[in-house]
């Protein structure tokens, strides 16, 4: 179900503390509106009580969709922790969850995100049908064929829903200090179906996972490693 409870917050412009309520946990299935409120992203923002200034406050949200089977857990890089410790969590909250689960109740495909705009973009894609591993793993092909026009320490990829058609996918360029939308690239929706096809077998969706082994799929990341260790 979804859930809200009170949190101590301190504004970031004036430093006033002050209590709020925000969301833990969206359920779709109970408030359709709840996903119209998500990609708004009006979700968790709050307005200062001293300076009026409005901001979102990040912390840990579920998105839970049970008619589309849609399970979606965000949580973000906060202080100390870091992205290996974020993973060990979300392993062990979904084994929890698995294991409380009735018999006959098939276990959600659980998705970790850390970044907002992971989240609205994980919802979009996983509304299309599209297959998330495989989406990054296109990502990571657009950043090693366009390595001037999209560096990937700076430019972030996400899936545009809205613009992409039968022909192509569309994914927009982000800027990660700004955050503004600089351009779009295109992926032909043939490709997609054909690397699908490619990583339907066994043995070669061994290697996508071994791409990205952990619950977090990260395309970006990926390439950067992967740059890393090439240099």
């Amino acid at each position: 179900m979804s859930q809200k409870r009170k949190h101590e917050i301190a504004c970031p412009f004036c430093g006033r503390e002050q209590t709020v309520e925000l969301w833990d946990a969206l359920n779709a299935d109970e408030d359709p509106g709840l996903r119209e409120e998500l990609v708004a992203g009006r979700i968790n923002r709050v307005e200062c009580v001293g300076c009026r200034k409005g901001f979102r406050v990040d912390k840990p949200l579920v998105y839970r969709d049970v008619e589309q089977d849609l399970f979606i857990h965000y949580d973000p890089l906060l202080g100390a922790r870091a992205l290996p410790d974020v993973e060990k969590a979300f392993r062990e909250g979904v084994a929890e969850l698995n294991r409380l689960l009735p018999p006959d109740v098939e276990p959600p495909d659980a998705h970790l995100v850390v970044e907002w705009s992971e989240l609205v973009e994980r919802l979009f894609l996983l509304e299309e049908g599209l297959d998330a591993r495989l989406v990054e793993h296109v990502k990571y092909l657009m950043y090693r064929q366009n390595p001037d026009q999209l560096p990937a320490d700076k430019k972030n990829l996400l899936f545009d829903a809205q613009d992409s058609t039968d022909e192509q996918l569309c994914f927009v360029v982000q800027d990660r200090a700004t955050h503004k939308l600089e351009a779009v690239l295109n992926f032909a929706r043939a490709d997609y179906e054909a690397l699908v096809n490619v990583f339907d077998s066994g043995d070669q969706l061994a290697l996508l996972e071994e791409q990205f082994p952990g619950p977090y799929y990260n395309g970006r990341l990926r390439f950067l490693q992967d740059q890393a260790e090439e240099d």
